[in-house]
């Protein structure tokens, strides 16, 4: 056989093993949760609640599991919050901050930690939502803090598929005992990767969405002292015992959806509970649901520029 031959049957099979090969990886990754194979709408980020457990959040449904043609694999595995151009520029790396591209697990929790060229001693600590992973929020804290530090850490409890901060009994009423254990275990893991990454608490926001918030608010109560400044979106109190946490130190903003039936109706509920403790809190309401939007970047990127020039006086 001549070697033109030998090489275009060389080559054929190549892209032959390639294409099977993706395939497989195509169901094998089913069998992880992975909320990047959501579905990306125009304007938001994970519509459906935080307590839902349906197949809007899992991406890995019954009907999914069925045998499908190979689809072309996305360059990263986020779901992104905003507009299809900030999606594109999110792909193209235009507005994702540098990491060192590994999945660290040596703490209690798994987490990602994402530099920017130019850090500015900042640092934002990501909570995703139900259904999510580490890398959810990274997009949307890239674009309010482009120049700090991202620890984008995973919710550890697996519930009906889908990645959790702590156990659900329904749909606004939560597992006491998980939340407390989990919070214990956020606070220990907190302390440890500020000492190995060298953070500044007195430089650190902590950024929840939805479940994630959820969880940033009890730690607040349970560890009052661990949380200075926090950006809670679409969030609700969940502890039904919150003590005497002194939060005089810390400042807080608090954004709900005008139409989130499910949280809005508890967001004064929060606020006169971090209020009635101490804490200094900014609550805003917008035109959303659910889901996080364009509004929810315009609202953070403002409170935050502002409450972190105040942090760094005190």
């Amino acid at each position: 056989m001549g070697k033109l031959n030998l090489f275009a049957l060389i080559a054929g099979l190549s892209v032959l093993g390639a294409a099977q090969s993706a395939s497989a990886i195509g169901i094998a990754d089913c069998d992880k949760i992975q909320s990047g194979k959501a579905e990306v709408r125009s304007n938001t980020v994970d519509p459906t609640p935080d307590v839902d457990k349906n197949t809007g959040v899992d991406a890995c449904s019954q009907k999914s599991r069925a045998p499908q043609m190979p689809v072309k694999a996305s360059p990263i595995n986020v779901v992104t919050t905003g507009s299809p151009s900030i999606l594109n520029k999110a792909i193209n790396g235009d507005i994702l901050p540098r990491s060192d591209g590994s999945l660290h697990e040596e703490l209690a929790f798994k987490y990602r930690i994402y530099r920017p060229g130019k850090p500015n001693g900042d640092t934002l600590v990501l909570l995703h939502g139900s259904g999510q992973d580490e890398t959810s929020l990274v997009p949307f804290g890239s674009k309010i803090a482009p120049n700090a530090v991202l620890l984008a850490v995973r919710g550890r409890v697996v519930q009906d598929g889908s990645n959790r901060w702590y156990r659900r009994l329904s749909p606004v009423s939560f597992d006491q005992k998980d939340i407390r254990s989990e919070a214990k275990a956020f606070a220990e893991f907190l302390k440890q990767a500020t000492l190995q990454y060298k953070l500044d608490p007195k430089r650190t926001t902590f950024l929840g969405y939805s479940n994630g918030a959820n969880l940033v608010n009890a730690v607040m109560m349970l560890y009052p002292d661990l949380v200075q400044q926090a950006v809670l979106l679409r969030s609700m109190p969940v502890l039904t015992d919150t003590g005497e946490a002194n939060l005089a130190n810390a400042r807080v903003l608090t954004v709900s959806g005008a139409s989130d039936q499910l949280y809005a109706p508890f967001a004064p509920a929060l606020e006169a509970m971090l209020r009635s403790h101490g804490a200094r809190v900014e609550a805003r309401s917008i035109k959303s649901d659910h889901g996080l939007g364009k509004e929810d970047v315009k609202v953070v990127s403002e409170w935050l520029s502002g409450a972190t020039a105040q942090l760094k006086k005190n």
